[in-house]
């Protein structure tokens, strides 16, 4: 599971990275939200969960979590904030957050919010395709009958083309279907097709000028 940590304290951004990664997850870290809505909207990153500060050099955390809900991103947020007031709290949720988290927090609850957020999200899952050897499940795939772990975007795709297998797909049925409607460019098609077929092989041929297409007649 990949976490995206927005913070400006440092000691906290420590604290967050070695918790996170002893559990589990792989983290990437951002210091303002700018950069952190760039690696999203720019460069086609995807997140399971967002840790998001309200205060923040620059464009604050609500504004951040607005313009997400406003471009379509529906990654689950916990806001994180030294702000106590229930106004402010009402301000985070109504921006689109899913969860928020008053400092200082226990590190106990913030792991307990995390997994509630990821479970509540739901996940893909596919009954096995004979003709492609590939079955998707609720943390990545089977290929050939070996565990293969996949990030929530690719299950995704990974699913729009098991199902229309050996049939061309466009990379705007892929950009309706997988990113729902959220502003990001073809390009980022291509860029999680190329991360999906170094994770399943060479299952998946590019139709130029089209699409892509799940190739037919690969071993079970």
């Amino acid at each position: 599971m990949r976490v995206a940590v927005v913070e400006d304290d440092l000691s906290i951004v420590n604290l967050l990275r070695r918790v996170l990664i002893k559990e589990g997850f792989s983290v990437r870290e951002f210091s303002t939200a700018e950069s952190f809505l760039s690696a999203v909207f720019d460069y086609g990153e995807e997140f399971d969960v967002v840790i998001l500060d309200v205060m923040l050099p620059g464009l604050s955390g609500v504004e951040a979590c607005r313009f997400l809900r406003e471009k379509g991103c529906s990654v689950p947020v916990l806001m994180l904030t030294a702000l106590s007031e229930e106004e402010d709290k009402v301000k985070g949720l109504d921006s689109g957050a899913d969860d928020y988290l008053t400092k200082p927090f226990g590190i106990r609850e913030l792991l307990a919010r995390l997994r509630a957020l990821l479970r509540r999200r739901g996940a893909v899952s596919l009954s096995p395709d004979r003709r492609s050897g590939v079955v998707v499940t609720d943390v990545g795939a089977l290929v050939d009958g070996k565990e293969v772990k996949l990030t929530r975007r690719e299950r995704e795709l990974l699913k729009v083309l098991v199902e229309n297998r050996g049939k061309v797909v466009s990379k705007e049925e892929l950009l309706q279907k997988v990113w729902k409607g959220e502003a990001v460019s073809k390009r980022v098609v291509d860029v999680h097709v190329k991360h999906l077929r170094d994770k399943i092989g060479d299952r998946i041929e590019t139709v130029w000028g089209v699409g892509y297409r799940l190739v037919e007649g690969t071993p079970e």
